[in-house]
């Protein structure tokens, strides 16, 4: 069947991207391991163009799918309603794209979880930069920030 052959198509080009995109989500990775700010800025930028041809692909999934009959199904219940040939070809390309979903979520988890340690480092050193380390901040006479001071709710009455 020809628009098969299409779905098929379709779902190489969706492993292809993610062949584009996990070597990016890697590069991402190390760059925010070495707080390299400004090349994470550069990796953003190509993924967000990714995104989109992502986004592009799954709107032409969606009208590919309705055209087929297939609209609102899952890749396993699409599996489940074609047979012979086709069956083994589409099982192979979604075992496939299936993969590339697996190891680009848990790079994906790796550098989310990365950058929430950083950003929660860098919260802290502002923290300790701006209130110092009793969390309380007194003002000499000249502007500047007495160390360690009683706050003034601290003190009998």
């Amino acid at each position: 069947m020809a628009d098969m052959t299409k779905f098929a198509d379709l779902i190489r080009q969706f492993i292809e991207l993610f062949d584009r995109m996990i070597p990016l989500e890697q590069e991402k990775l190390n760059v925010v391991k070495q707080n390299q700010v400004s090349a994470l800025e550069d990796i953003i930028k190509r993924e967000q163009a990714e995104i989109m041809a992502l986004r592009g692909l799954d709107q032409k999934r969606e009208r590919l799918q309705k055209d087929l009959g297939f609209a609102e199904l899952t890749f396993q219940e699409i599996l489940e309603r074609v047979s012979g040939e086709e069956h083994g070809e589409l099982q192979q390309l979604f075992d496939e794209l299936s993969g590339r979903v697996k190891e680009f979520r848990s790079v994906t988890e790796s550098s989310k979880t990365m950058m929430e340690v950083n950003l929660h480092a860098i919260n802290k050193m502002v923290a300790q930069k701006t209130y110092g380390s009793a969390n309380v901040r007194t003002y000499e006479g000249d502007g500047s920030v007495r160390p360690d001071a009683p706050h003034f709710t601290d003190r009998r009455i």
